[in-house]
């Protein structure tokens, strides 16, 4: 793996299953997209950044055949979640999220043997502009209104959890051929 690749917070997965980017630099995206946005929309806050960070992943898959990013998106209680999108917000709760970035550990001369807590390198402009389109689709939507759209019938979401009787308390793992394949089906449809 290149310096490059962990300089940009991607991992050796990431790299060799050819993820353009992480799912925390999709999160600094979104935020980064709303803070010029001037329309008049519900402010980003943890919930709506997860369902953001969904849709786009879900939309790429089925627009490109593969990953934004290499993080699982797992079937929790209120819909799905990247865990570390979770981990790096949650403490704003309701609140909007303001100036908050995202960070990875990356090598560096930090105070921790070498290491040192860094942004993600910004997504490709191609990406960039595909996360733009999510955000113009989705703005004007609060996060429980977009975590009740992953609960629609036909959902990955709602796929899993009737899979596994709606027990999600191991908060099992949505697989992307499974995204992919419904969102294809909504690009056809």
């Amino acid at each position: 793996m290149s310096e490059g690749d962990k300089i940009a917070g991607r991992t050796e997965q990431e790299a060799a299953e050819g993820a353009p980017t992480s799912a925390i630099a999709v999160a600094n995206a979104f935020l980064e997209i709303q803070a010029e946005d001037r329309s008049d929309f519900p402010p980003i806050d943890a919930m709506k950044l997860q369902k953001l960070v969904f849709y786009a992943h879900a939309w790429w898959l089925a627009n490109k055949g593969k990953p934004l990013f290499s993080e699982d998106v797992e079937a929790w209680p209120w819909g799905p979640v990247v865990r570390e999108v979770w981990e790096e917000f949650r403490g704003f709760g309701r609140r909007p999220i303001e100036g908050k970035r995202g960070v990875i550990f990356a090598p560096g001369a930090g105070a921790h043997g070498g290491w040192e807590f860094r942004e993600p390198a910004r997504p490709a402009k191609n990406i960039i502009e595909f996360l733009g389109d999510v955000w113009e689709s989705h703005k004007s939507w609060t996060g429980v209104q977009l975590s009740n759209a992953t609960h629609a019938e036909g959902e990955p979401w709602t796929l899993i959890s009737k899979a596994k009787g709606g027990d999600l308390s191991d908060r099992p793992r949505i697989p992307n051929e499974l995204i992919r394949e419904i969102f294809c089906k909504k690009l056809r449809g």
